[in-house]
């Protein structure tokens, strides 16, 4: 238990100082009752997907650890409700900064890769599916772009979109803002990215060199379509390419990691549950990899307004 507790104390300290880099106020009104911070709510949050619990979870856990909640400071516990409707009226950008902070905690990235994965919508099982007729091809998922540290497995951006759509509708986006914070030496990517676009974005704005495998390998290179696509077709290396597969692995941890589904039933606390889980996975690789920072932020003062 010692060992636990000791775990999510280091949770805590990562929070704190995330969120002091993201220059979080303390409540985003002057009317609010000032009962609980902005980083109390926050933390809880990251602190429920780490432990994979429901809300009625995180804090029948809390109420019987009297050592962590001295250690945030939480004279009393907030209802559940409080935290389902806290994360409601969450603005998305806040979160969004949250994830941006990262870059003064993580090593420089000089290998990043992109890629999509689904996170399920549907917590059924697939025994419950078959015993009740619901398709297995068909369920609701969310479609969550992923650009990855493939060499630390850090989580440096990621986008959500519920509806399909093609793979380079939410790249480009992603390539622009990662280029504002991060500058890798190359951008791997499959199939799906190979876009004449995604390229120029990866020459001109990353000025990164893009390692993406282009569709129709036996079309010859004075037949191809786009400048850019033909500078890279003849320096293709196929066996560093193949470092693209570490994203795959990382889709892997994750999802093992904190489940491949989502409990949350509106779209907005689906996409505030996957980004706080992109938190407690980026604090989790930065526990586990012995990462030595300076939490300059650790000791503020935790006590609830």
């Amino acid at each position: 238990m010692k060992i636990i507790t000791s775990k999510f104390k280091k949770v805590a300290d990562f929070c704190y100082e995330l969120f002091r880099i993201a220059e979080l106020p303390l409540h985003f009104s002057k009317f609010s009752n000032k009962i609980y911070s902005n980083y109390n709510h926050l933390f809880l949050l990251v602190y429920k997907q780490s432990r994979k619990f429901t809300y009625e979870e995180l804090l029948t856990d809390l109420a019987g650890n009297n050592e962590i909640r001295a250690y945030l400071g939480l004279n009393k516990l907030p209802h559940y409700t409080t935290l389902i409707k806290f994360a409601q009226r969450l603005p998305m950008n806040i979160l969004d900064k949250l994830i941006v902070a990262f870059k003064e905690l993580l090593p420089n990235p000089k290998k990043v890769a992109i890629d999509a994965t689904g996170i399920s919508l549907d917590n059924a099982s697939p025994h419950y599916c078959k015993r009740t007729g619901i398709s297995l091809k068909k369920r609701p998922f969310m479609k969550t772009s992923f650009i990855v540290d493939i060499e630390n497995y850090f989580i440096l951006l990621c986008k959500m979109r519920k509806k399909t759509r093609h793979d380079t509708i939410d790249a480009k986006p992603l390539i622009t803002k990662l280029s504002k914070y991060y500058k890798p030496d190359i951008f791997y990517a499959d199939r799906s990215y190979d876009s004449n676009s995604i390229f120029k974005l990866c020459f001109e704005k990353l000025k990164a060199y893009p390692l993406i495998l282009q569709r129709r390998l036996d079309i010859p290179k004075h037949r191809r379509k786009g400048e850019y696509r033909k500078q890279t077709f003849e320096n293709f290396d196929y066996g560093e390419y193949l470092q693209r597969n570490k994203i795959e692995t990382l889709n892997s941890m994750i999802k093992r990691r904190f489940n491949s589904n989502v409990k949350s039933r509106t779209d907005k606390l689906q996409k505030v549950e996957i980004i706080t889980r992109v938190i407690a996975y980026n604090i989790d690789r930065l526990i586990r990899t012995g990462k030595e920072i300076i939490l300059v932020f650790t000791k503020i003062i935790r006590v609830s307004y």
